[in-house]
């Protein structure tokens, strides 16, 4: 739960991953309690009118946060929102106190990864339903033991893709595709960090994880897929929770 003392006026900023909004961190803001923030990605809740990026992105949740009088925070952010997290440690590395990176990576996407993704937002553009852009990537988001044993939760995800916004998709695609690596940025954030990964996950390679931990210090194995926070949320909250009590 949220801690006593020196780091509790910090507030947690939780950023969701792609396809999904707040509702993915859900669980855990539940668990931790305490000064949370959940923040909408463009298109998923957010205004989607500026031109797809994450510094775009990373540059509307600063703004937000200085709105609410909100200086220093702690962030975790699952897949996308890891991106997100990076490019804030980027844009304002003296305002981060901590930060949580779950399934996520800092290179940049492969030539054809990036091609991959522009191809989706262009079909998103043409019309082409969230259940048939993102709808098949459930058994990439979710790891084989959520599927087995979480039946509620296959369900609620099944749902959550086919409602996602085209626009929504189409925006956050682009945006992927153009980040740039942020190793250095993490080799350079005085910020303490932690990384989690579902050891389930087949978006993430694992030498990523290994490059994470080494320009941050703590690498954390789960033994679920690419969305952390959903499937093991109790868990994820521990790690908040420490992640809050390691801000300085």
């Amino acid at each position: 739960h949220a801690p006593q003392g020196a780091s509790a006026h910090l507030p947690l900023l939780l950023l969701p991953p792609f396809p999904l909004d707040s509702w993915a961190w859900s669980g855990v803001a539940e668990l931790v309690g305490g000064n949370v923030y959940t923040l909408d990605p463009p298109g998923f809740g957010g205004a989607a009118d500026a031109e797809p990026s994450l510094e775009g992105y990373a540059g509307a949740v600063l703004a937000e946060l200085d709105a609410r009088g909100v200086d220093r925070f702690v962030v975790a952010g699952n897949s996308m929102g890891g991106y997100a997290a990076m490019a804030l440690a980027e844009l304002a590395p003296d305002r981060i106190a901590a930060i949580g990176l779950f399934g996520t990576k800092a290179s940049a996407d492969a030539p054809d990864a990036a091609a991959a993704r522009l191809e989706m937002a262009a079909r998103a553009d043409a019309g082409a339903p969230a259940s048939e852009l993102v709808g098949p990537m459930l058994e990439k988001l979710l790891g084989p033991s959520a599927r087995e044993h979480r039946p509620e939760l296959v369900e609620a995800l099944t749902r959550r893709l086919a409602d996602a916004p085209p626009a929504g998709i189409a925006w956050a695609q682009r945006a992927m595709a153009a980040r740039p690596d942020r190793t250095r940025v993490l080799e350079d954030l005085k910020a303490p960090g932690i990384v989690v990964y579902g050891v389930e996950d087949p978006l993430m390679p694992a030498a990523e994880q290994r490059v994470l931990a080494s320009a941050l210090g703590t690498l954390v194995e789960l033994p679920c897929g690419h969305l952390i926070p959903l499937e093991l949320p109790d868990v994820a909250a521990r790690i908040v929770a420490d992640l809050w009590l390691m801000a300085h």
